[in-house]
């Protein structure tokens, strides 16, 4: 599996984050310097959100006049917290990512999604016996997604890493995110990073849904006005209808669940990884999910 060293075609954007990583002495080095101001701060970044609620944002935004847009970052990133806490109580675990209360497993999704080739994608059976990394991001994330990426191509291409596992890409920007775009950011990682698309937005919030990821959320820019607003906010207008309103191009950033959802080959997912979630942490739980076998009864991941 080709590892950050040696992508190929690297774009302007993963040329930042490399030369981040070499400037800090490599991906975990990086990973661990978010993950001391994180802790000094004492938040926990699990969304990639609004720089003032994550210092480690996904989405660079500028200056915004909307300020509902705001507050729904905001509400968003707040739960995370919430719920990060929540899944990380419990003593004793044997994972050092975010373990998942048995009260509360999931299995992978019983999804079909569309890859980079333009075919359907069963998240289920076409990953049996693996491990899967289910990882929501989008092309025109400016910095955590590629950063996140880097450092599971990083962590997969050590020596010893387990062989059977599968890291699931899905964009949450369907709109823009072409299987030809998915495809060449990914590449920029890894070329065997399977590019997901959902069919839908609907098809987008069922997925979230059975992950039990939060859902995400476009943060327009855009002049506020009470159109805008209602397209921010959830209403029936979209890029296409305020497009033919004469503002051009609509452009926006994502909110979106920053995690990475760990399934064992069982089918089951036992563990989660926001960022900063350090190397080491991988390097210890990943071993463990691909030695659960696909026979394995949910509670052997416990």
């Amino acid at each position: 599996m080709p590892g950050p060293s040696s992508a190929p075609k690297m774009g302007p954007q993963a040329a930042q984050i490399y030369s981040a990583v070499a400037r800090f002495g490599g991906v975990a080095q990086l990973v661990e310097r978010f993950g001391r101001i994180e802790e000094a701060r004492g938040s926990i970044p699990l969304t990639s959100t609004l720089r003032r609620l994550c210092v480690a944002t996904a989405c660079s935004l500028k200056p915004r006049r909307r300020r509902r847009s705001r507050t729904a970052a905001a509400v968003l990133a707040a739960a995370l917290v919430v719920a990060a806490c929540g899944s990380n109580s419990e003593a004793e675990s044997r994972y050092e990512g975010l373990a998942v209360p048995a009260s509360e497993l999931r299995q992978v999704p019983d999804m079909v999604l569309t890859d980079t080739d333009g075919n359907d994608f069963h998240l289920a059976s076409d990953t049996q016996g693996q491990v899967r990394l289910v990882y929501q991001m989008f092309t025109n994330c400016p910095d955590i997604c590629g950063v996140q990426l880097a450092q599971l191509a990083s962590v997969l291409n050590r020596p010893g890493a387990p062989a059977n596992v599968a890291v699931l890409a899905v964009t949450v920007d369907p709109d823009r995110d072409t299987p030809e775009a998915l495809r060449a950011y990914l590449n920029q990682f890894s070329e065997e990073f399977v590019g997901l698309i959902p069919d839908s937005e609907q098809q987008l919030t069922d997925l979230q849904n059975a992950l039990g990821a939060l859902a995400s959320i476009k943060v327009f820019e855009t002049t506020t006005t009470d159109a805008h607003q209602m397209a921010s906010e959830g209403g029936d207008m979209d890029d296409t209808d305020m497009s033919a309103m004469g503002h051009g191009d609509v452009n926006y950033d994502i909110a979106h669940d920053a995690r990475v959802f760990g399934y064992a080959p069982n089918g089951y997912g036992y563990a989660q990884y926001p960022h900063p979630t350090r190397q080491t942490q991988f390097d210890h739980d990943l071993p463990i999910l691909a030695g659960i076998t696909p026979e394995a009864p949910a509670e052997a991941g416990l």
